[in-house]
């Protein structure tokens, strides 16, 4: 089995994540500090819509999409005041929150280790296993996926990606929250609301290194779509 880490950036202004290969040609995937703190607020607002019928996600991508679509960049940290204080330490709220985190980074590094299953990064046969690359160089090693970025490579490692998940959820069937692609979904929401906030803007790091999210949105669905009526039940 390949070991791949997962290195995460402490660049709390860059919501990304990718697959590379670091100096010596191993693999590797990385996420921003951006990235976790965006699937924390996500995660944090789509519970407590949920359980209580409100628009905090909605909210919150108001607030934040303006600074990250920036040429500064800016946090994607859930600012205070997005939640209702009296609802904050709901134990429902706090529980499902954990189960939306966890269902989103499966499908976000699920996508990123199938660049590398799937040979998109001429990396995956090489060695593995080491701790990934210093911090220091992940900003200049993230320039090297861009030459290889097209769109056929995204939509087989976000149909890989959506399996995989899928997969683990019906393995994890006896928990009493199975995983689904809805945290590709609600990933992909945010980021096809950044795009519109942005205008495509080229600052942005997700788009720089990842297609438009509204053409990836159906295929996801598509791809769930299928593989449940070949897992009837």
């Amino acid at each position: 089995m390949v070991t791949v880490p997962l290195v995460v950036d402490p660049n709390p202004n860059e919501v990304n994540a990718f697959a590379g290969c670091d100096d010596s040609g191993a693999p590797f995937i990385a996420g921003t500090e951006g990235l976790l703190e965006a699937i924390d607020g996500i995660s944090q607002t789509k519970a407590t819509d949920e359980i209580y019928g409100t628009q905090t996600y909605a909210a919150y991508v108001s607030v934040v999409a303006p600074r990250l679509v920036s040429k500064e960049g800016g946090s994607a940290m859930l600012p205070m005041g997005v939640i209702p204080v009296q609802v904050w330490l709901d134990p429902r709220r706090i529980s499902r929150a954990h189960e939306i985190f966890d269902e989103i980074v499966a499908f976000t590094f699920g996508h990123e280790l199938s660049h590398h299953y799937l040979g998109h990064t001429g990396c995956a046969s090489g060695p593995s296993g080491g701790p990934g690359p210093a911090i220091a160089r992940i900003g200049q090693l993230a320039t090297s996926v861009l030459a290889g970025l097209n769109q056929p490579n995204e939509m087989a490692a976000d149909t890989s990606g959506c399996v995989n998940t899928l997969d683990t959820g019906l393995a994890r069937s006896s928990r009493s929250y199975r995983w689904t692609e809805e945290g590709g979904l609600w990933l992909l929401d945010f980021f096809a609301r950044l795009e519109r906030a942005s205008g495509a803007n080229p600052w942005l790091g997700f788009l720089r290194t990842h297609p438009n999210p509204g053409l990836r949105i159906p295929v996801v669905q598509g791809v769930a779509a299928t593989w449940r009526l070949q897992h009837p039940g």
